[in-house]
């Protein structure tokens, strides 16, 4: 199942966690300050590439869109998804119910920068907009709007 790409990633992500767990955040951008962001793109990208988001277990979506959403404020990895639309979409589909809006609002905002399937995008955008974040809902709607004019 790839696992010469999912050993390194969650190797990588748990390296991040460990780091975080001491990691003063007292700030906003905390995130920011690891010292080791290079590598963890170099492996999401490599993940995202090489295997399909089908084929990912719940574990390996729980610790991609985490590692997403502590790219808040950077953005790398959305735009690594943007240049892969159905993998976008794909995590897009777990994203809707996953509990931390930063991973959210950048899938939301990644579904508004695609050009393919927009209909799935749209769907998709409008579970965003029922979300009980209002930043999420912004982010749908903007995208939803750079769309379909809505």
């Amino acid at each position: 199942m790839g696992v010469e790409l999912i050993i390194p990633f969650k190797n990588g992500v748990s390296d991040f966690k460990k780091w975080s767990s001491k990691a003063d955040k007292s700030y906003r951008e905390w995130e920011t300050k690891y010292p080791k962001w290079d590598e963890l793109y170099q492996l999401t990208k490599a993940l995202i590439e090489g295997l399909s988001v089908e084929r990912w277990n719940d574990e390996l979506i729980k610790d991609f869109l985490y590692i997403l959403a502590r790219d808040n404020e950077v953005e790398n990895i959305i735009e690594q998804l943007i240049e892969l639309p159905n993998q976008l979409l794909s995590l897009a589909k777990y994203a809707i119910t996953y509990k931390d809006a930063d991973a959210q609002w950048q899938i939301a905002y990644g579904l508004g920068e695609i050009s393919e399937e927009k209909l799935s995008s749209r769907i998709l955008l409008n579970e965003f907009l029922k979300d009980n974040q209002e930043y999420v809902r912004r982010r749908a709607s903007f995208a939803l709007d750079k769309h379909f004019g809505q």
